[in-house]
């Protein structure tokens, strides 16, 4: 398995920038076998708050692709560890920001006038009920069972990117190797845009 690695920048001027400009920033400064892998450990980005972002790199970063302009030094932590120590049966609390759109799969023209935004519940299990899991479903192929959906809001980060939703909630680990995979290259659609990164951190303790 190859690490992959998550910088959290502070950067001021984030809530003025459209996704693209943050994209083309992020992929300006990182080799083009990096950018345009179409499989394997992804180049991920997510707005944390309207001045912080985090950005996954697929590979240690060189410190040449590193973002100017932050105020101060960026925070670099490997995922190494925590994927090593994923097993069946764990349950995590998770963040994702994800486009919780619902396309047809009718004729490509018709595709965008039939898309239909559902929620994060829905999105994540193809259910109405978090308790039903669907075999097809991104948390099932991603490796997880839902547990709960503890908070769905409009992303924060400015209105630039309201058309996102930042996903909190609960799982428990069914299939570690999926769920790797999941961490690595993302979940859904809009990578490019600040969607797909999915973030585990243990449960409070008590």
């Amino acid at each position: 398995m190859i690490a992959v690695y998550r910088v959290l920048y502070d950067l001021p001027s984030l809530g003025y920038l459209r996704p693209s400009e943050v994209w083309r920033g992020i992929t300006s400064r990182v080799p083009t076998e990096h950018t345009e892998a179409s499989e394997g450990p992804r180049l991920l980005w997510r707005l944390e708050s309207p001045t912080e972002l985090l950005v996954q790199y697929p590979v240690r970063p060189d410190p040449t692709w590193l973002l100017p302009g932050a105020r101060s030094r960026p925070k670099a932590f490997a995922m190494q560890q925590l994927m090593d120590s994923l097993a069946a049966g764990q349950r995590w609390d998770f963040v994702l920001a994800a486009n919780t759109v619902r396309r047809s799969t009718g004729r490509a023209r018709a595709r965008q006038a039939q898309a239909q935004r559902v929620s994060a519940r829905e999105w994540l299990t193809g259910e109405t009920d978090v308790d039903a899991d669907s075999g097809t479903s991104r948390a099932y192929q991603s490796g997880f069972r839902v547990l709960a959906i503890a908070e769905t809001t409009q992303r924060r980060g400015g209105p630039r990117q309201a058309h996102l939703v930042r996903i909190t909630g609960r799982l428990e680990v069914e299939d570690t190797e999926a769920l790797q995979a999941a961490l690595e290259e993302g979940i859904g659609r809009g990578k490019a845009q600040g969607a797909g990164m999915l973030s585990l951190s243990p449960l409070p303790r008590g």
